[in-house]
């Protein structure tokens, strides 16, 4: 089933596996309260690298480690990362029907959550093989995450000081996060305009800082463009008309999830027609001996589905739905660095909703979210492999290496998933949905499913948005060179609040890339162990309130371990030799 290069070079061993996963559930848990506060989810591919090059090496008492080695690691640990973001974008939101909409939707059982999850990155990580052969060895797409953390180990730049500065900079941000949470919780409201409808807010989070650095200034100012747009300009013509003569935030929310959505269809539409042979044929060519596993795990994956309270009609289309997606995400994180995973599932989701209506039979809502989360994660995999195979190609990394360790971490992180998300649900049940942790994708995803509070806004923001984007297609000017929707719609949503700190990072990645590009990956490597250690610092914090911990007690003793672990991190810094090369 995998062909390697016979010039390719080993790279899986224990260690590195076990490095991969130790990674990987830290970034399960970083990135899942990342999703749920700032529905944001930048690739884990360089914070990988990095950590786990150093870890390999501090392991390795500091002599030289096998760049294969690493990269094998580096593979395994981003899993966690984007299986956190296929959970975390969908299964809350039964929570928010639960809470908005009085529903009584059971909360899925976690075992069988875990099956579900498991079977459904295997699932996208063996469907991703045959898409290999044409994505990445033939037609060469760039992957420009996978392409950066190559680069960045062939490099030779990443190692024990690295490390060292990560933790740092990490433990910094997470003891800085936790004295917010307790001091100033609420961040800095210009209170003086909220009568006229305008809500400014400033939240100090390093986090979004690092997410605008890490997203660059076309997605950083299109976000902040939307917030500038909802919260500052329409909600108090809003307020002014009387249209809402309350509060405006619910209709600017609906709008905002329309521009999502409007965006992502248009998008789809005009990436895969002209694409439609060459995505999809070679999963339907693949004639290799080991196709029959993937066959076999398909068998598994209609078994999960069905564990999981969806009908075996439900399960059969949504396995259909997944070979097709899965096609998809491949090709457009391969082309453009964007996997928008949550609303593959949507897309998935209401198709089979439509086939159940046409034939009259019933599809409750637990179902839609079971099959809505299956399609995400398969589709989140799929993307983050194709990153892992287009770095072990520039390498001459053993293919079938990285497809073992990246095995290993789906089943790792598919397994830990649910308990991770089952400490949020207990945790973080009063900030859930709220400015504290809105979690937009999964609000998202349930009105999808119900119905949005304002119909009318969400189908205005839905046909407008995807107006445009078919409009860019056909016009002399191209302006989404400059703007781009679908963060726009996020700003619209989230709005000034996180918009501020997000388009500060952005300003700064301007000033780094015009000023001192040489400093890029420094950069980098800073923003990544910012958003590491606020992610990891505020789930944390939340776990400890499930064991009994008060929250602000809880808090101030991580505060000071943290504060604990930046002088460690320093002194490590400053002892530790300058030499980081490996062997090739």
């Amino acid at each position: 089933m995998f062909s390697d290069h016979p010039d390719a070079k080993r790279g899986f061993t224990l260690r590195a596996a076990l490095v991969a996963i130790g990674v990987s559930l830290f970034l399960l848990t970083s990135s899942t309260y990342i999703a749920l506060k700032f529905g944001l989810l930048p690739w884990p591919i360089i914070f990988s690298v990095i950590v786990s090059g150093g870890l390999l090496k501090l392991v390795n008492r500091g002599k030289s480690v096998s760049i294969h080695e690493i990269n094998c690691a580096q593979a395994g640990s981003s899993i966690g990362g984007l299986i956190a973001g296929g959970i975390a974008f969908t299964v809350p939101g039964i929570l928010y029907l639960n809470q908005a909409r009085n529903t009584e939707l059971a909360w899925p059982n976690p075992w069988f959550l875990a099956f579900l999850t498991v079977t459904a990155g295997l699932l996208g990580l063996l469907l991703s093989v045959p898409l290999k052969y044409r994505f990445v060895d033939e037609e060469q797409l760039p992957y420009p995450a996978g392409t950066a953390g190559a680069e960045l180990l062939r490099a030779g730049k990443a190692g024990g000081k690295q490390l060292a500065m990560i933790v740092s900079v990490a433990a910094a941000a997470g003891a800085f996060a936790l004295l917010r949470d307790v001091y100033f919780p609420g961040g800095y409201v210009l209170s003086s305009l909220v009568a006229s409808g305008i809500a400014i807010s400033f939240l100090p989070y390093p986090l979004m800082v690092g997410g605008g650095f890490i997203l660059g200034p076309r997605a950083g100012f299109s976000w902040f463009g939307g917030a500038v747009l909802g919260w500052i300009v329409l909600a108090p013509l809003l307020v002014k008309s009387g249209i809402t003569p309350e509060s405006p935030v619910p209709l600017l929310q609906n709008l905002g999830m329309g521009m999502v959505l409007g965006s992502g269809t248009g998008f789809f539409l005009l990436y895969i027609a002209p694409r439609v042979k060459s995505i999809f044929e070679p999963l339907f060519s693949f004639k290799a001996a080991g196709a029959k596993w993937l066959w076999l795990l398909t068998l598994f994956c209609l078994g999960a589905l069905v564990l999981s309270d969806v009908p075996p009609l439900a399960a059969l289309l949504t396995l259909a739905g997944v070979w097709v997606t899965v096609a998809i995400a491949a090709r457009m994180t391969g082309e453009t660095n964007i996997d928008p995973l949550e609303q593959f599932g949507i897309f998935v989701g209401l198709i089979v909703a439509a086939v159940f209506a046409a034939l009259g039979l019933d599809l409750s809502l637990s179902a839609l979210f079971m099959l809505i989360t299956f399609v995400s994660v398969a589709c989140a995999i799929a993307g983050d492999a194709g990153h892992d195979f287009k770095s072990a190609t520039i390498l001459g990394t053993r293919f079938s290496d990285i497809v073992k360790v990246d095995l290993i971490a789906v089943v790792a992180a598919g397994l830990a998933a649910p308990f991770v998300i089952e400490l949020v649900r207990v945790g973080f049940h009063d900030m859930l949905f709220t400015a504290e942790m809105p979690a937009p994708q999964a609000q998202m995803v349930a009105g999808s499913i119900w119905g949005f509070q304002h119909p009318q806004a969400f189908y205005t923001g839905f046909a407008g948005a995807f107006l445009l984007e078919i409009s860019n297609r056909f016009s002399p000017v191209k302006w989404r060179n400059k703007l781009l929707l679908m963060p726009m719609g996020i700003g619209l949503f989230l709005g000034p609040g996180l918009a501020i700190p997000l388009a500060l990072g952005a300003a700064l990645r301007v000033f780094v890339d015009e000023k001192h590009k040489s400093h890029y990956q420094l950069g980098v490597l800073l923003a990544a162990g910012v958003m590491g250690g606020e992610g990891f610092s505020g789930f944390s914090a939340g776990a400890l309130t499930v064991f009994g911990i008060d929250h602000r007690v809880g808090s101030l003793y991580l505060g000071a371990f943290f504060t604990l672990i930046f002088f460690v991190g320093l002194f490590k810094l400053f002892r530790l030799p300058a030499n980081n090369q490996f062997e090739t």
